[in-house]
């Protein structure tokens, strides 16, 4: 009987050792590519929005002379830009937006994953939930349209799966 229970143990402690445990570093490898870290963090403006070139002036973007704004406008230039970025703003001008050409497309900050901070595996040992940071670096003057505090790290969650070839970032969920 002692016989059988050591070889029942020892069949358990091989099975668990060959159960794939999540390390920091594979969920942190998995995370980055599938969410495609380091990357830009962007923002939208309409050019010929009135809203959004009040929300322009509030964030102080136009003494900070990123953009000028048209105070007024005619009844024959309605829908034209009210909103003129600067040779300042340049450098943090994207693209286009493909779809509406009355949309810029701008450069708040770039986006990192920082740590990990926790993995809990569930009960199969064939999906996780993993806990990490993402910092924000590189602040252009478009942070200000944000309204979150960029200079504190960001807590954010992934559930990653296990496939025969590996760990893999679950979309599904």
């Amino acid at each position: 009987m002692k016989t059988l229970s050591l070889f029942g143990m020892a069949i358990f402690f091989l099975t668990a050792c060959n159960q794939p445990k999540l390390e920091k570093e594979q969920a942190a490898t998995v995370i980055r590519t599938g969410k495609e870290y380091p990357k830009v963090y962007e923002y939208e403006v309409n050019v010929t929005d009135q809203a959004s070139a009040k929300k322009l002036l509030d964030a102080g973007l136009e003494n900070a002379g990123v953009i000028t704004i048209d105070r007024t406008q005619k009844l024959k230039n309605v829908g034209q830009p009210i909103v003129h970025f600067t040779d300042k703003a340049k450098p943090y001008l994207l693209r286009k937006d493909a779809k509406y050409d009355n949309v810029q497309v701008v450069k708040v900050a770039d986006m990192d994953l920082e740590e990990i901070s926790g993995i809990q595996m569930q009960d199969d040992n064939k999906s996780a939930t993993v806990e990490y940071t993402v910092i924000y670096k590189n602040l252009t003057p478009f942070a200000e349209l944000v309204q979150r505090d960029l200079s504190k790290p960001e807590i954010k969650r992934a559930n990653l799966s296990l496939f025969d070839s590996g760990w893999k970032l679950d979309r599904a969920r």
